[in-house]
């Protein structure tokens, strides 16, 4: 039977099974700040109690960072922009002349 742990640790909430500090036994065992909450044969049924017990705590996890901009983008717009321009510009760079201007 493979381990199972899904859990924050900030809180002290968890599901466990078949780890150290559950019984090897294929039940899932919630667990809050150290006291077994809850035994599940059912893994959605152990998720269902989890998120109730994170609701009651009031928890929210911290605010992120804001990913730092992505100036990659920019420079593709750019050369797309540059791109545009020289196509829409292009017929002013057409070679005038004629048949005869090839001849030799």
């Amino acid at each position: 039977m493979t381990a199972y742990r899904q859990s924050i640790p900030a809180i002290g909430l968890s599901i466990e099974r078949g780890t150290a500090g559950v019984p090897d036994d294929g039940y899932y065992y919630v667990l809050f700040k150290g006291d077994i909450r809850g035994r599940h044969r059912a893994l959605i049924r152990a998720r269902a109690q989890y998120k109730d017990l994170l609701a009651e705590s009031g928890w929210t996890p911290p605010p992120r960072e804001q990913a730092p901009v992505d100036h990659g983008k920019a420079a593709v717009e750019a050369y797309l922009d540059e791109l545009e321009d020289y196509w829409t510009s292009s017929h002013k760079h057409a070679r005038r002349g004629g048949k005869t201007m090839y001849r030799s």
